[in-house]
């Protein structure tokens, strides 16, 4: 991947009202049909399924997954075979919409399962596939591998080449963190700069230490990958805005995309990315992101999120 595919924009208005110097990365607007971190992650994963020969994919995630949806298109663009084993309600597939109306459109097969059957269903639809006489690659759910982090070792580097006209290094990166291989892949790219850039991953749905722990055994894969030193550094990975959990958010939250909305025209959405804007603007209001601080937030996706959403289906202009 080479070259810029996701802009680098200053958040004037917000950032002038916290006192601070708010830039944002804008990989909602990554070229791939719905954007996101998902889609950065599956053209590296891709590519390193169409060298190993294979011509079908598997993966697992949400009836509203950003993950399966970024992985149905790439297989139609491909012309693949795609089966997706989701959890969630099955009553969405009666009117299908956001991830899962593109997830449909684009003639991915899919089985919606209890979560603890998903590994025993995602064997059965690889089994299935050889029978047929196809190479089928099985992807982990959210993409998480150390190619996928490799995605953002390299989005590091955009971020670089936007950042020398004014020589601006951020002091702290805020990102919506779920499966960990974004906040890992941005941790070791920016280690690799030398920039001295706090990175905190705001957790979508898991609580620590299990999501403390699983961002640093990503960064441990990826330096192991690239022959870097290992490190001992805390992972800063918080759960204080996780709330009643996956896809659920609280009046925080909501209050965050309202004003994202309105002062920016930056549209969040209640499962990731409203959840780590309401982390950033707590943490300013709490003085631990200090005033004049240099803060980029990583605008991971989920337009699609919040169209699919219920939470704003009774908002009056």
């Amino acid at each position: 991947m080479q070259g810029v595919f996701s802009p680098l924009q200053r958040l004037f208005l917000i950032g002038q009202h916290l006192n601070i110097d708010l830039r944002t990365m804008r990989d909602d607007l990554f070229p791939m049909t719905g954007g996101g971190n998902k889609a950065r992650k599956i053209i590296k994963i891709l590519q390193s399924a169409e060298n190993q020969g294979c011509n079908a994919l598997v993966t697992t995630g949400g009836i509203q997954s950003n993950h399966g949806r970024v992985t149905a298109l790439a297989a139609a663009q491909r012309g693949w075979r795609c089966k997706l084993i989701l959890h969630g309600d099955k009553k969405e597939v009666a009117n299908p919409k956001g991830n899962l109306l593109l997830i449909l459109l684009a003639g991915a097969e899919i089985e919606i399962v209890q979560p603890d059957e998903i590994a025993s269903a995602m064997q059965s639809a690889m089994d299935a596939f050889r029978s047929q006489g196809l190479t089928p690659c099985e992807i982990p759910g959210g993409g998480h591998s150390v190619t996928g982090a490799m995605a953002f070792v390299e989005a590091v580097d955009e971020l670089k080449e936007q950042c020398q006209p004014d020589g601006w290094q951020a002091d702290w990166v805020i990102l919506a963190s779920g499966t960990g291989t974004t906040q890992a892949g941005l941790i070791v790219g920016l280690e690799r700069l030398g920039w001295q850039t706090k990175v905190l991953g705001i957790s979508v749905a898991r609580h620590n230490p299990r999501g403390k722990d699983i961002v640093e055994e990503s960064c441990r894969e990826l330096r192991s990958h690239l022959g870097l030193p290992s490190r001992t550094e805390t992972i800063d990975f918080r759960d204080d805005w996780v709330g009643e959990g996956y896809e659920q958010a609280g009046t925080t939250v909501l209050s965050a995309i309202s004003t994202a909305a309105a002062m920016e025209g930056l549209i969040l959405d209640p499962t990731y990315t409203g959840k780590a804007f309401a982390a950033l603007l707590d943490l300013v209001h709490t003085g631990e992101i200090a005033k004049n601080s240099k803060v980029l937030f990583w605008h991971t996706g989920g337009l699609l999120n919040i169209m699919a959403s219920n939470y704003f289906s009774g908002i009056k202009t």
